[in-house]
Order: structure tokens, then C-alpha cells, then sequence
């Protein structure tokens, strides 16, 4: 669970200062409900406050327990007397804030002029873009933006309609997802101007073929 803290903790009134959205496999809303019963909990903190995102990925929340992080349960938005798209509001704002021109980062491809953004500084806000898609696209000078999400703590995204750069950033993604420690997705995701959308994905064991990409059926 990369570090995360499993349980509830009390509070009231409010959410938190220090909760923080989380973009995950669904895989584990699963596997935090397994554990919690395992140890004996039972009811609202048996389950994450999490809803569906986009193809494979869910929305869930981060709040700080000392000196870690663990996930936030639907017993926390009951004690702190919140709902769901309430905590997203104030979770999501804050995440927002943390963006800037120096966040995520451009990156430029080994060897090459292209360019990509990337955020991976492991402080709890590497996903904000995926909140703010408007400025990513106004950083690719109003290209149609694509996401990848690999790992927790990995945000990387990139401009499509250059063939060579997505064949190279979406294989780097999904060699990314296979080594990388809490792995989240290989999935390449665009923004249609509403909500993310899966683009495609690498294809397993590929890195030179003519076309290494797979993209689902229209």
C-alpha cells in the first residue's frame, strides 16, 4: 500500500488541512476492504472514499496520521460530517494550488528537441495536473493533451499529434508502470474537453516495433 496508513481517525466539522486527492487502481479500494476486515473493522471504515475517475483509475483521498499518510474512509467524511463531492471540492482546490510554471516540469526527450511535462517530486501533489487539464493544454499551446499516470508519485504528460513522441512517451510510461514501486496503470489518457479518456497504452514487451501502441476500439 507504498507507505499508506490503513484505519480512521476521528475529526469533526470539517475536512482536514492536510487531505489530498489520490488517483489510483481500483484494485485497491479492494484490497484496503480484504485488510480492514482482516483486522477486525467493520462498517464505513471498512470502505475508501473513493469514486470512479476514468478508465481504470479511481479517485481517493490522502489525509496526514503523524508522520505518514493513509487513505481517507467513508467513516472519516461521517465524522467530519462531509460528503463525497465535498471533500473532493476542497481536496481537488488544493491540489490546483500547488500548480505552477515550474510544476510539473518540461523535460526534453534524450537526444531530441521534444519536449514533455513531468511531476514526480513525491510530496502528495505530483497528480495535481490531472486536476487542472485547461492549463496543461494551454502549456502545449492548445495541443490535445495526453496523461500518463504509471506509478504513485508520477505524472507525465505530453502533447498528441506527433506520432514519434507519443510511440516514445507511452512506452516510457509503461516501462515506468512494470518497475516502478506502487504501480498504477499503463493506460495513456487524452483529454476530450470534459473528462479523461483512455488514448492507449504501449504494448507489452515493445519498444521498437513500427506501431507500439494499442488504442481501443472507436
Amino acid at each position: 500500500m507504498g507507505g499508506l496508513l490503513l484505519g480512521s481517525a476521528g475529526g469533526a466539522g470539517a475536512v482536514p488541512g492536510s487531505v489530498l486527492p489520490l488517483l489510483e487502481s481500483p484494485a485497491v479500494e479492494q484490497a484496503f476492504t480484504e485488510r480492514a476486515l482482516a483486522q477486525g473493522t467493520r462498517g464505513a471504515g471498512t470502505t475508501l472514499a473513493c469514486r470512479s475517475f476514468a478508465e481504470a483509475l479511481s479517485l481517493c483521498f490522502t489525509m496526514r496520521d503523524g508522520e505518514r499518510r493513509r487513505l481517507v474512509t467513508r467513516a472519516d467524511l461521517a465524522g467530519w460530517q462531509v460528503d463525497l463531492s465535498e471533500l473532493e471540492q476542497v481536496a481537488v482546490e488544493r491540489a490546483q494550488a500547488s500548480l505552477g510554471p515550474e510544476r510539473p516540469q518540461w523535460v526534453q526527450v534524450e537526444g531530441d528537441s521534444r519536449r514533455y511535462l513531468l511531476s514526480a517530486e513525491g510530496d502528495g501533489m505530483d497528480q495535481a495536473a490531472a486536476f487542472q487539464p485547461r492549463q496543461l493544454v494551454e502549456r502545449f499551446d492548445g495541443a490535445q493533451v495526453a496523461l500518463g499516470l504509471p506509478a504513485r508519485g508520477v505524472l507525465i504528460a505530453f502533447p498528441l499529434g506527433d506520432s514519434e513522441l507519443e510511440h516514445i512517451v507511452a512506452v516510457g510510461i509503461r516501462r515506468l508502470w512494470e518497475t516502478l514501486e506502487d504501480p498504477i496503470t499503463p493506460l495513456v489518457y487524452a483529454w476530450n474537453g470534459s473528462g479523461w479518456v483512455t488514448w492507449g497504452q504501449a504494448k507489452p514487451g515493445t519498444t521498437t516495433a513500427a506501431d507500439p501502441l494499442e488504442r481501443p476500439s472507436p
